[in-house]
């Protein structure tokens, strides 16, 4: 009975061990990306973006708008991540993401260009 108890506790141990491990991991990757400056972050999406890595790009776009809510890239980084659901043909997507640029930043000079997409993409899928 003694032995089953300690390999018991042993087992759970190690299976605690194994745990924080993980997550000490899983932290340390969130904030290598998350320590990232926005412009940084930016610039990568765009460079994934020529490469055609559009999921790359959305990923590293959607990580700046939540880590820097304030930043002066939010607006193109939205208007990008957009851009990325158009250029990969999914306009569904892309129309949700380009009226909600319309929406959030409708003092920006991007506004006329994103309305064209909006309207070219309804002329296409009617």
């Amino acid at each position: 009975m003694k032995n089953r108890i300690v390999r018991s506790a042993g087992t759970a141990c190690f299976l605690f061990c194994m745990l924080a491990g993980f997550a000490s991991a899983q932290t340390a990757r969130q904030s290598s990306v998350i320590n990232r400056s926005d412009a940084v972050l930016f610039q990568q999406a765009q460079k994934a973006l020529k490469q055609s890595n559009y999921a790359e790009a959305q990923s590293l776009l959607d990580t700046l708008i939540n880590a820097y809510p304030d930043s002066d890239y939010v607006p193109r980084a939205k208007l990008s991540i957009a851009d990325s659901w158009y250029s990969q043909r999914a306009f569904k997507q892309a129309k949700l993401e380009y009226q909600d640029f319309v929406t959030f930043f409708p003092n920006r000079p991007e506004v006329a260009e994103a309305q064209r997409r909006i309207d070219s993409i309804q002329k296409d899928t009617e």
